[in-house]
């Protein structure tokens, strides 16, 4: 992966002033990657090299700005920091621009200075505001986007184990945010910040359900905007005495311009400085709200002549406003993964079909819910009653069949007899390991006290004391490693009791802060 930082110079201003100035600035900005201060600097600054020399003459390279008086873009300044620096930086550059130039269809003009005074090495490419055949070149977000792609491939080509791990510690380091993420969430899920059983959607369908706003969207989509009303007073308040009636803003545009007409034409009806201004700003507004009015028919005419579109092309695959949920939200989660962008309208579009389908899935989902848990109710309460009603007793015909045949009436007497038996029987295993492991290694700790210590004796005349030393410091490895035992033991005991009493501290606040919930909204 790289960053690259783009920034062009470019000659603003009328006249000669905006160029010189640019030049100026990219001049400046050739001296300081030159002369940066830092332990890499030579004597003479840092060299410069191009697609071809090593050593470029950094006076016919200021020399070369100076000749760009004409250019629109003076110079565009590229900073290529790769995460894996190169060990050829020079051929790493060429490499990288010499696609640029290709993808481009143009011959760049470029020259570039490496920068190692940092923790992290970086090279700055200044590219010419005209290439080789003397066409301006122009560089946008895409350009950055496919040099960033020549330099990933460069990297995996000559650096395949450094792209690698490089990769590696930038997904881990994406899943330690995630995860940090998580932590933090469940931290407020505890703290009763966040509900984790309240649906957003679910409560969304409720305050503003799902059919109402389908509907208002599509009236959005076909009514016009609705102007807001003129700002002033009301024209009964705000008049104007002239050519020998009262004006208003209530009056049309035309009668307006017709006034001005005859107060030009006429001196001796002309009226005050301040009522004369009013009668400006009056016919000003006018011309204003007429051409806002033009404006949105010529859109509505346009709308109307051009369909919305309701599809669009992504990687060789076409998605429409009429796919599922999982398929339009797999493209959003495949875009923020890959970093790919869309059209800014495809984009609008992909929202809207997404926010369209998943409240379509929420639609009634409280509804279904409740209509749900009264039928069981009302299944339960039946129950009951036909219990109640057959003494206690609730059989259906085909059970009635089998218990009239008496070896099967005895059989299934023997067989609630043995189910009796096996529930009674606990299937859970209740001991406690960590006890038991406890026990176990202080008998082998007081078992390893009682042996005797092993004394000098014949063989040890034959072979020295070598023997007696060895026994007594396996005889002291093992207690090392019984104690040591212990002492896991006892932190497992005392993390299992620090979980245990966590768990006891998270159900009650769960269960207060689920009880508060329902007593404060369910409750109502």
């Amino acid at each position: 992966m790289i960053v690259i930082k783009h920034k062009f110079i470019a000659a603003r201003g009328k006249g000669g002033v905006g160029k010189v100035a640019a030049i100026g600035k990219a001049l400046a900005h050739v001296k300081y990657i030159q002369h940066r201060p830092g332990e890499d600097r030579e004597k003479k600054g840092r060299e410069m090299f191009n697609d071809s020399e090593d050593r470029l003459n950094a006076r016919d390279m200021r020399q070369a700005i100076k000749d760009l008086d004409k250019s629109k873009v003076i110079v565009h300044k590229l900073t290529l920091s790769p995460e894996v620096a190169p060990e050829d930086k020079k051929a790493y550059t060429r490499d990288v621009m010499q696609n640029m130039s290709r993808h481009k269809g143009s011959d760049l003009d470029w020259f570039a200075v490496a920068h190692n005074n940092t923790d992290h090495h970086h090279i700055h490419v200044v590219v010419l505001g005209k290439d080789r055949n003397g066409i301006e070149v122009s560089l946008n977000l895409r350009d950055i986007d496919q040099a960033k792609e020549f330099s990933d491939r460069y990297i995996e080509r000559h650096h395949p184990r450094e792209f690698e791990r490089a990769r590696e510690a930038r997904e881990l380091k994406e899943r330690e945010r995630l995860d940090s993420l998580k932590r933090e969430r469940e931290e407020r899920i505890r703290e009763g910040i966040e509900l984790p059983w309240m649906k957003k959607n679910i409560i969304r369908e409720q305050l503003e359900p799902y059919k109402k706003w389908k509907q208002d969207r599509v009236l959005e989509r076909k009514e016009p905007s609705i102007e807001r009303p003129e700002p002033g007073k009301p024209y009964f308040n705000d008049t104007i005495e002239a050519a020998g009636r009262e004006w208003s803003r209530a009056n049309s545009l035309e009668e307006l311009r017709t006034l001005n007409e005859h107060l030009w034409d006429n001196y001796e009806d002309r009226i005050p400085k301040d009522q004369y201004t009013k009668l400006s700003g009056w016919i000003r507004d006018k011309e204003l709200a007429k051409a806002r009015a033009d404006k949105q028919k010529s859109k509505e005419a346009d709308r109307e002549d051009r369909p919305e579109k309701d599809f669009f092309e992504h990687n060789g695959k076409t998605y429409k406003s009429q796919d599922s949920y999982e398929k339009l939200a797999g493209l959003a989660k495949e875009l923020r993964e890959k970093k790919e962008r869309l059209p800014f309208q495809d984009y609008q579009n992909l929202r809207s079909w997404i926010e369209d389908r998943d409240r379509a899935r929420f639609d009634g989902a409280i509804d279904r819910a409740m209509n749900e848990t009264l039928k069981k109710t009302e299944r339960s309460k039946s129950m009951e009653q036909l219990k109640a009603q057959e003494g206690g007793r609730v059989l259906d015909p085909m059970q009635e069949h089998l218990f009239s045949n008496p070896a099967m009436g005895l059989y299934m007497k023997f067989a609630s007899l043995a189910n009796e038996l096996v529930r009674s029987i606990p299937l859970t295993e209740n001991r406690d390991h960590l006890k038991d492991n406890r026990e176990d290694l202080e008998k082998a700790k007081a078992d390893l006290g009682k042996e005797p210590e092993r004394g000098w004796d014949e063989f040890d005349k034959l072979v020295g004391d070598k023997y007696s030393k060895t026994a007594h410091e396996q005889k002291e490895k093992r207690r090392e490693s019984i104690e040591k035992g212990i002492e896991r033991n006892e932190e497992a005991q005392k993390e299992r009791d620090r979980k245990a009493k966590q768990k006891k501290e998270d159900k009650e606040r769960e269960d207060r802060d689920r009880e508060n919930f329902e007593r404060g909204w369910w409750g109502r």
